[in-house]
């Protein structure tokens, strides 16, 4: 199961009605060759509905624990009581990601609507900005990233702070300006780190999305630059499937923008 995990660029919930079976899976198997790991089901069960409680509870499960929701649009998935339910479900939930694709028109236009499920593979890239001493942290949350679709710039801490440091951060920021978005990791950590305030000053001079997240309970005040631009605070939260669909959800928002 850890090898599958490490393996997989996403967990995605498939929600369709039981009419459109045949065209679904073409949208699964487009996913699963793409890296993903979908859930895609046809309940036999259901016919019975004394059961009915127990399958909401285990398909509510599913919801959460997955971090993409495709829903599967068509005439007889918007009459099914089960999609509007799980629709509704998906809907209470914060940091998940939605896409739509409609399968009246997958049957006459395949490429062009399963081409919509390309954007969770071709997401943007990450610049981070962090204290050293929260590497590891930070690497975890970079790694989880990277498994849903999102590209990370190339760790600049080989280099050294020097005459041509500011040409060279200036250079890699610059790089992923368009595609891209800068995550800044504050912490107290980065309060006492040189290299941290040379990348965000050089961050902030330059025209990028940036996303400041909050790793501690560190005084934000210690980052004017931040005290009002919305930061994602993760100060005693554990880093889990929720956090990170938290996090790509912000990131998709301020590349959508951009756009």
């Amino acid at each position: 199961m850890n090898n599958w995990k490490k393996r997989t660029s996403g967990w995605i919930f498939i929600s369709h009605s039981s009419k459109d079976f045949e065209y679904v899976r073409k949208v699964r198997d487009y996913l699963e060759d793409s890296g993903f790991s979908t859930l895609m089901v046809y309940l036999k069960s259901l016919d019975d509905p004394t059961k009915e409680n127990q399958m909401k509870q285990i398909l509510k499960w599913e919801i959460e624990a997955r971090n993409i929701f495709v829903l599967c649009e068509s005439e007889d998935a918007l009459k099914s009581p089960w999609v509007k339910w799980e629709i509704d479900h998906v809907e209470s939930l914060t940091g998940k990601i939605v896409t739509k694709i409609n399968i009246d028109k997958l049957k006459y236009k395949k490429c062009t609507e399963l081409s919509k499920l390309d954007n969770l593979m071709n997401r943007a890239t990450i610049y981070s900005i962090y204290s050293r001493e929260d590497k590891s942290k930070v690497n975890r949350i970079l790694d989880d990233l990277n498994s849903i679709g999102f590209r990370i710039f190339e760790d600049t801490a080989s280099m050294k702070l020097g005459n041509d440091t500011s040409q060279k951060l200036n250079s890699s920021i610059n790089a992923i300006a368009e595609q891209g978005v800068v995550l800044i990791f504050l912490s107290k950590n980065a309060l006492n780190s040189e290299w941290f305030w040379k990348e965000k000053e050089i961050a902030l001079d330059e025209r990028v999305f940036i996303l400041p997240i909050i790793l501690d309970d560190v005084n934000l005040g210690n980052f004017s630059a931040f005290t009002n631009i919305q930061c994602l605070n993760l100060n005693n939260r554990r880093i889990d499937s929720k956090v990170i669909s938290e996090i790509a959800v912000a990131i998709d928002r301020k590349k959508t923008s951009n756009n």
